[in-house]
Formats: C-alpha cells, structure tokens, sequence
C-alpha cells in the first residue's frame, strides 16, 4: 500500500523537542513571575511588619487592652531585663584585677639588708634610731639577745618579708566589686616574665591579717615564742604594701566578659496568648511587644528569603513534575498553574498583613487553600498535578507563617482535600456536595493539630469553627469560579464534557436530523473510545465526548459521506483528487464550527487529530488506476493532520477506523473481528499515526479486546421471532 514516506529519527526528535520544551519565551516569563511573586511577598510581608509594629507601640503600660493579642508564628526574642542581669552576674564575677610591683619590694629588702647590717654592730644604735625611726621597742629587745642569736634570726627574718613581698601585701579595696567571686586577678611583672594567677581573696597577704600569717609561717615553726614575735615585729614593721588595684584591666576584663555573655531568650510558641481583652499593660508587655516590633525590622534577608525561597519552589515543582510523569508541555496547564500560583502568593500575603496576630485567627484557617487545589484538580483533570500543588503550597504557607507547625499541616489537609473533593463524573451540584466534606475534614484537622501543637481549648475550637466555615464556602465559591475559569482557559472540566454529552445540545440535534449515519457512526465509535479507554486508565469521559463531535464537519455535506448516503454516491461524478479534498475539508470545517461552539482545546483535538496523517486509501488507489502511480502525490490524498497526541485521540483513531471497516464484514463473528481489528489497529501503528501518543502495546492490546467485545454486542445474532402463519 502507497504511504507517504515516514519522516526521520532526527526531525522526529526535533519535532518532539519543540513541542515539549519550555521556549525561551516562557521561560522568561517564569523568571519575571519569580521576581514579581518575591516582589510582591516581599512588599506586603513588609507592610505586615509595619502594621504590626504601629499597633504594638501602640499600648503604653497601664493601659488596658482592647482586643486579645495572639502570636500566628513561634516567636523567639531577646529579654533585654535579663540579659542586664546576666551581664551584671558575669561582670560582678569576674575577679578584680592587682598589679604587684617589684620595684616596692626591691625596695623593701634593700632597707631591711641595711638594718640587719647595722643591728650586729657594737655602737651603732644612735644610727640605727636615726634611719629607722620607731624602733626603740626592737631595739631594746636586741640589747637581750647576743650577736650569735640575731645572726639566726635576721636571715628567717628576711625570708618572711621576701615571702611577703613576692606574694604581695594588698590593701584591698572595697569597691573592687570582687566580693562576689571571692577571687581576685594578680600580674606579677617579673623582671624575665611576667604572670597572672587568681588568688582567694581572704588568703592574700594584707595589713591587717600580716602579723598572725608571719606567726603562722613554717619557717618559724622552731622558734622559741619570743624569737617568733621579734620576727614578726620586725618582717611587720619593714613590710610595705606593693600590691595595688589596676582599675583599667578590671574594666577591660569585666567588658570582656560582657562582650562574651549570651542575650537571654525567650520562646514563644505560636498561639501564645500575649495580651488578653480587659488586662492591664505592664512594663514587661510594652517591652515584649517592642521586642516582637524590632524583630520585623528590614535587613536583607526580608529579600533575599523570599527570592530563594520562590526559586527553591519553583525548582522543586519543576523537578517533581518531570520526575512524576507530569505533563507541562501543554500551555493550557502552564497558564494555569501560573494564575492560580499568582492568586494562591497574593491571597495568602493579604491574609498574612490583614489577619492580625492580635486575634485568635490563624492564616490556615481563613485561607481557602481547598478552593485552589479543587479548582487545579478539576480545570486540569490531573490529581497528581493537583497533589504537587498541595506540596508546594504547604511549603510556602510554612515558609510566609515563620515555620508555624499547626498552619503547615492545616494547609496541607485542606489541599489533600480538596485534590480529593469532588467525586468522578459528579454534576456542578457536586461541588456544593464537597463543601460539607471539606468543612468536616479542615475542622478535624484543626482539632487534632491544635492538641498536637498544645493550643488553648478556646482557640482550638476557633479554628476548627472556621474551618467548617472554610470548608462550606469552597464548595460554594468553587461553584462560582469554576465556570469562570473554565471559560477563560477554555479547558474541558468533568461538569463541562457532561454538559457537551448532552445529546440535546442544537449542532448534536442537527446531525441527528441531517447527518443521521454520521450521528449513528460517532454514537458507535464513542461507546467504543470510552470503554477502551477506561480499560486502559485513560480518561473515557473525555474519549466519548470527543467521539461525539469528531465528525461535526460532516453535518454541512452529509450527502459526500458514505455512512449518509442511501443510494446515489455523489463522488462518481468527481475526480478522486476533489473527492479527496471534499473529504478531507471535514476535519477544517469541524474545527471552525467547534470554534464557533467554543469547544474545549481538548475536544478540538480529536476533530483535529482523528484521522491524523493518513491517506484517504479508495480514493488514492482510484486516482493512481487512473493516472498511474507516478503521477500521483500521496500528499494531496493525506489529511493535514496532526497525529494523535494523546491516548485518548489514538484511541478515537482506532476506534473510528475500526467502527467503519467492520461494517463490510459479511458474518462477522468474534474470531473474525478480533483478527480483523488487530489488523486495522497495526495498520496504524506501522504507518506511525500513534507515535505521538504514548500509547504502548500492551495497551493496543486492551484497546483491541474492548473494541471487540463491544462490536460483538453490534453485531450479535437476533433471534428470527416466527410468523403467525407459520403457528397456525
């Protein structure tokens, strides 16, 4: 058989490739909604903070609140009160710092090395009361003592000062603030190195407590009682503070651990109740409201955050899609998803700025998130796209509410339900039928997590209340905005192919009346589309309704289509190229009427797509036993196409194929017609009109055995009722 020659692997390729990418058009208009969505987040978050912020500063302490004043997201904020304390508890324990300066101590020894040398001299005691002056009293004991006895003990008695003045006397201050550690910090500047150790404070070497630590050293552990007190006096009365304050380190050290302490935090969970109708302001609320104001100041984050958070999602919508399987070559669903992404950001940054924390509301429970997702899910008749917008639209809730837990899963129940609202093949009374399901699933979850997240009762029962209202009102709007958007898009919708099967519909009617074969033929071919399709788990609703208007180009010259004539074959008079175009022209003049109509774009395809690119076989072989073969161009017999794009038009192909060729079966039975179907149906598949379809073979294989089991029931033997003749 004559086909037109099958194009190649490459211009397949390329033809598939253009289809089903994103040009280069679109995808700036991805990246101009990206940016135009983190505009608008950004705007509207920011004036939700500047609100916020006006209405907090608007209570001053001892006023009295007038509404009740709820948090709608967990909110941490620093406690500045505390934090006071804490700096003040760390600055007070931090250690007063000493400095103990050697050069007093150099000092100290050199006087006493003088005294000691002068003490064992005969005849020197004018001098020694010269340079040290009240010493009479040592003096005098040293008059008791022989020289022998003063050699022993001058030697224990410089070891004592030394200890004391390597050690440090400290004349402690107090107003060092180092009561509090018990502690203080001493410096020893050494003349090789110097250090710094922490002693206890009642420990140290001072004034006051000199005389009783000199008795207590082990140096003098065997001394007689009145050596002991004679060196005591003397390490006493030689001794001299050289430990002193150093006001400048103290400062620095104690800033230095204010520098380090952590800011006191506060959590507050979402649904905390801030303020309460009828209480009085304090100074602790003025301070949290200022603090929950200051957190919403603008810093580059409030842009940066959205902007990365919008492209996070559409990247992840993006991958998902091609992942799961799911279609976005279809520009029908690009602008779709596109209108309701735009509606579902504004909607949800209006309620965020309008919906004020100081209530007991909460965005999940007034934003119609079930509204969006039943709409997805009907304009598009896609559960799985309308399950990935239930994602997508949980994170952003839980991004635009600061993570809150119990909005994040409100929002994902109310788009899992209405994905699953509205039951299949359901009329538009259905979608007030879902209103008390949604109403019922949005107030359970609300329940549960309320309980979950440890809300209060009162509030609890607030959202599950709205909830129910949330729910009731879906099923309504939807039924308002359904229509609207069917008409806009122009998509077909379960409600709008049931009401284009309506079988009263004027253009069905007229091919009843004038084109009652063709009418017949679509009836046959739809019974056939929508039980092959359902068996396959495509969409039979749309098959039938598609079968059913496939051949509306026929009604304006019925008498040129064999189905409608009953005698005469007006096409004997013509050429076969003419017959050919007369034919053919079926497919353009459907297309313009269904236009007219305003058919769906999917109900357009199978006008368009029913008879693909195939030859129009009885005409070419008449022309080519006319002309010859050579002379004739298998172009000028072929339909325009395209070839089926989807399963759905593949099956109307095959079904419409098959219903046609049968009806020349003589005795057909079902041995026959399976054979003979299969044949019809790989005739197709050879000649590449289901290429573009991804229709499988084993699926060819279901499509074939419906089709039989319904010719079957066509073409069943009746039963030959006897004559009333042949009784009597």
């Amino acid at each position: 058989m004559p086909t037109k020659a099958a194009p190649s692997l490459r211009e397949e390729q390329s033809a598939e490739a253009a289809h089903s990418s994103i040009s280069r058009r679109e995808w700036l208009l991805i990246i101009a909604g990206w940016l135009l969505g983190t505009l608008l987040l950004f705007s509207l978050t920011q004036i939700q903070y500047l609100l916020s912020r006006d209405k907090a500063l608007s209570y001053r302490e001892g006023q009295r609140v007038s509404d009740d004043y709820i948090l709608s997201a967990d909110f941490t904020y620093i406690d500045k009160q505390a934090t006071e304390k804490v700096v003040s508890l760390n600055r007070s324990l931090v250690p007063p710092v000493y400095d103990v300066h050697s050069e007093i101590t150099d000092s100290v020894l050199e006087r006493f090395d003088l005294f000691a040398a002068l003490i064992v001299q005969p005849g020197v005691s004018r001098e020694l009361h010269a340079q040290f002056p009240g010493m009479s009293g040592l003096l005098e004991q040293n008059t008791a003592r022989n020289i022998k006895v003063l050699k022993k003990l001058l030697p224990l008695t410089r070891s004592a000062l030394q200890d004391v003045q390597y050690a440090g006397l400290f004349r402690l201050d107090a107003g060092d603030g180092g009561a509090a550690s018990g502690l203080i910090e001493v410096n020893y500047a050494g003349k090789v190195s110097a250090r710094r150790i922490s002693l206890i404070r009642d420990a140290v070497y001072q004034p006051e407590n000199l005389a009783d630590r000199v008795r207590e050293m082990d140096l003098l552990g065997q001394l007689s009682s009145s050596d002991i007190e004679f060196v005591t006096a003397l390490t006493v009365y030689f001794s001299e503070v050289n430990g002193f304050l150093n006001s400048f380190e103290t400062e620095k050290s104690r800033d230095q651990a204010a520098m380090t302490t952590e800011p006191v935090e506060v959590f507050l969970p979402a649904g905390t109740g801030l303020l309460h109708k009828g209480d009085i302001v304090t100074s602790r609320d003025v301070h949290i409201l200022e603090a929950l104001s200051e957190g919403r100041d603008w810093d580059l984050h409030s842009l940066v955050d959205p902007l990365l958070f919008l492209a996070l999602i559409i990247a992840v919508g993006l991958i998902s899609a091609h992942t799961f399987g799911i279609s976005l070559r279809n520009r029908k669903t690009r602008n779709l998803a596109v209108i309701l992404a735009g509606s579902y950001i504004f909607v949800a940054s209006l309620l965020v700025v309008f919906v004020p924390f100081r209530s007991n509301l909460s965005v999940s429970a007034v934003m119609p998130t079930a509204l969006f997702t039943l709409l997805l899910a009907q304009l598009l008749q896609d559960r799985k796209m309308a399950v990935l917008a239930s994602i997508l639209m949980t994170l952003f809730i839980y991004f635009l509410t600061d993570e809150n837990g119990y909005d994040t899963i409100l929002t994902l129940a109310g788009a899992m339900a209405g994905t699953l609202a509205v039951r299949r093949r359901e009329n538009r009374m259905g979608l007030l039928r879902s209103g008390p399901r949604l109403a019922a699933i949005i107030a359970v979850s609300s329940l549960c997590a309320g309980v979950l997240f440890s809300m209060e009762w009162k509030r609890i029962l607030i959202m599950s209340g709205y909830g129910v209202l949330n729910g009731l009102l879906t099923g309504i709007l939807s039924l308002a905005f359904l229509p609207l958007l069917e008409h806009v898009l122009n998509t077909a919708t379960t409600f709008r192919l049931i009401e284009l099967s309506d079988m009263n519909v004027p253009l069905l009617k007229r091919m009843r009346l004038q084109a009652p074969g063709t009418f017949i033929h679509s009836q046959n071919v739809a019974h056939m589309a929508e039980a092959a399709c359902d068996a396959i788990g495509a969409d039979g609703l749309l098959a039938r309704v598609g079968s059913y208007y496939h051949d509306i180009g026929k009604v304006d010259q019925a008498s040129f289509f064999v189905e409608n004539q009953s005698g005469e074959n007006r096409h004997d008079d013509l050429k076969p190229s003419l017959s050919a175009a007369v034919i053919k022209s079926h497919v353009k003049i459907g297309m313009e009427k269904g236009r007219e109509l305003h058919l769906p774009d999917e109900v357009l395809a199978f006008i368009e797509q029913h008879h693909g690119t195939s030859i129009i076989k009885y005409f070419y072989d008449r022309a080519c036993r006319e002309k010859g073969k050579d002379a004739v161009n298998p172009d000028d017999f072929s339909y325009p196409g395209p070839k089926p794009q989807t399963r759905e038009t593949a099956v109307v192909m095959l079904a419409d194929n098959a219903e046609a060729a049968t009806r020349t079966l003589k005795k057909p039975t079902a041995a026959k017609l399976e054979k003979y179907v299969w044949d019809l149906i790989m005739d197709r598949l050879k000649s590449g009109e289901l290429n573009e379809s991804d229709i499988t073979l084993k699926e060819l294989e279901i499509v074939k055995n419906s089709f039989v089991h319904v010719l079957t029931g066509h073409f069943h033997t009746r039963i030959e009722y006897p004559r009333d003749s042949d009784n009597a």
